[in-house]
């Protein structure tokens, strides 16, 4: 019978770490497994005798291969999976450690999910105190820089398709290899857990420099691969969904923060010749330091986009003092500054900042589509994890999101689906949904009713948009004129006293009840007919064209 996966090692000078790296495959709870040890060094003989002994001493049966040279990793690998039979495969270095049940859950992760190809994790660094964070799957992102390690089970099938990694190749490898297997049309799945732990990158190892930064390498393995150089790159301080979403509509490189990052500001590791210049997309929780830091590492020209929360901090979190200096710091980097409404470019004014108003569009509008009313009456409400104007305890004061479930809680005949954080849970009529891929959004709002949103500051979101592109109605406290064809609320933050409290929750609940009553039942070419205008409205103000055509414009002055 053949096992599920093949564990293909390949072997070269690593004495000091087999017997290690054998143990800890030894030590996994799921056993459906081989091991192929391929020996890639000159003398097989010396090789085959420490890899027999450390086979035996962790008790593994291994198959040793040996071709008496030195081949390198790739042919090594590949000469390793064709040995192989089982339906997955892991290449595994003979230096990296794996972590308990890390197989079990990458091989039930592959059955369970038949429409991916490859599941990819975090690992750690063994030396330092330091870690490697991926991030969800994006074809797009895979265009700027590799987030997909070596040490990745995948099928078989996948692999084969693009006959394996490349022989030769001196760097890269792994980019390569998933970069072909996507093009091929392969998807994989972000596991966001540790799977292993390696040793740092040295100069003369696959993963080091071997004399080139990596930009230079960058633009070699890029003219390798077809991919063409591009002169804009997107990064933010807090907004990756949109930021990436800019990036594709810009033709764009991204370069984001780490999803778990410790600090409050993510530089540009890289810099490619080719960039002209950087987009910023929000400055969340931006200090002046952080900005500071930031834009000295932007590469070329400086072009920021405030979108709504990072203008209320800038308002409420810095002296006039700081905003002096701010202001200074954008004059002494010559930005470019764009606000996404026009109350931000009035507020910005106030602090003596000039920016442009720039409407940012709707990511791929044209899926955004009509469905049938659900039979069952819900409200959709966002919450966040990290920013602070939608934080479900409240406690910093700034959020809404206590005044809503009070809300929900007096209307139990109605279900309130929360989505956006990562808390998952069903508390009577209050459903914690999680994190909603954005593959799955329009899935989503078609089952709801309405959506929700009552933000003590916004700027012009767009997930109302989004609601009433699928022919669902919104009811917001954004109060630009420019919200059309929403229900607004008439106040942004409830007074601080009980009065404000419970007359804020009276409208709110007056409202809901309105809604419910107007829209429950109406049949879809009713739908259709709203939805019509409200897509013949956003699509002119948010225009696609307008807006790439304006960022390059700058981008090219």
């Amino acid at each position: 019978m053949k096992p599920k996966i093949s564990i293909v090692i390949p072997y070269f000078k690593n004495k000091d770490t087999i017997s290690k790296c054998l143990y800890h495959i030894k030590q996994q709870d799921f056993k459906d497994y081989q091991v192929i040890i391929v020996n890639d060094e000159n003398n097989a003989k010396n090789p085959e005798k420490i890899i027999s002994k450390a086979a035996k001493n962790s008790d593994l049966d291994c198959v040793i291969a040996s071709y008496g040279k030195n081949m390198g990793a790739s042919y090594a690998r590949n000469y390793g999976a064709n040995l192989g039979k089982a339906e997955y495969i892991l290449f595994l270095d003979a230096d990296c450690y794996l972590y308990p049940g890390m197989l079990r859950e990458c091989v039930e992760q592959l059955d369970d999910n038949q429409d991916i190809d490859f599941v990819y994790g975090n690992y750690r660094f063994i030396e330092k105190n330091s870690e490697f964070i991926s991030k969800p799957f994006d074809p797009y992102l895979l265009e700027t820089m590799n987030y997909i390690c070596t040490m990745s089970p995948l099928r078989r099938t996948a692999f084969d398709k693009v006959k394996g990694f490349i022989d030769g190749q001196k760097f890269f490898q792994d980019w390569s290899l998933f970069y072909r297997m996507v093009k091929a049309g392969s998807q994989g799945k972000w596991i966001n857990e540790f799977i292993f732990s390696t040793p740092l990158p040295t100069e003369t190892s696959v993963s080091g420099s071997q004399g080139l930064t990596l930009a230079e390498k960058a633009k070699i393995f890029r003219s390798e691969h077809g991919i063409e150089d591009k002169s804009l790159v997107v990064t933010t301080l807090g907004a990756p969904l949109q930021a990436i979403q800019r990036a594709k509509m810009l033709g764009a490189d991204y370069v984001g923060s780490n999803l778990n990052s410790r600090s409050a500001v993510y530089p540009i590791q890289y810099q490619f010749d080719n960039w002209k210049g950087t987009y910023l997309v929000g400055c969340y929780n931006s200090t002046l330091d952080a900005l500071q830091n930031h834009l000295s590492i932007c590469v070329g020209k400086k072009i920021i986009h405030f979108i709504g929360t990072d203008v209320f901090d800038l308002i409420s979190k810095h002296p006039i003092e700081q905003l002096e200096v701010i202001k200074e710091v954008f004059k002494a980097n010559k930005a470019k500054l764009f606000a996404n409404s026009s109350r931000l470019v009035k507020e910005l004014v106030k602090c003596g900042i000039e920016a442009e108003l720039l409407f940012t569009p709707i990511y791929k509008i044209e899926r955004y589509k009509p469905t049938a009313y659900p039979k069952e009456f819900s409200v959709a409400i966002y919450y966040s994890d990290s920013n602070h104007a939608h934080l479900l305890n409240g406690a910093n004061g700034i959020s809404n999101l206590p005044l809503i479930v009070e809300v929900a809680r007096a209307l139990p005949f109605i279900k309130f689906k929360f989505f956006g954080g990562k808390m998952k849970a069903i508390k009577g009529n209050i459903e914690y949904c999680g994190n909603i891929p954005e593959d799955k959004m329009s899935e989503f709002i078609s089952s709801c009713s309405m959506y929700l949103r009552a933000t003590i500051h916004d700027g012009f979101p767009q997930l109302p948009i989004q609601f009433m592109l699928s022919g669902r109605p919104t009811l917001v406290s954004c109060p630009d004129v420019e919200m059309m064809f929403a229900d607004k609320l008439s106040f942004e933050e409830p007074l601080k006293n009980k009065v404000g409290f419970y007359r804020a929750k009276k409208e709110m609940i007056d409202k809901i009840r309105a809604i419910k009553e107007e829209w429950e039942g109406k049949p879809l070419n009713e739908i259709n007919i709203w939805q019509k205008e409200v897509f013949k409205y956003y699509s002119k103000l948010l225009d696609v064209n307008k807006y790439k055509n304006r960022i390059y414009e700058v981008l090219n002055d």
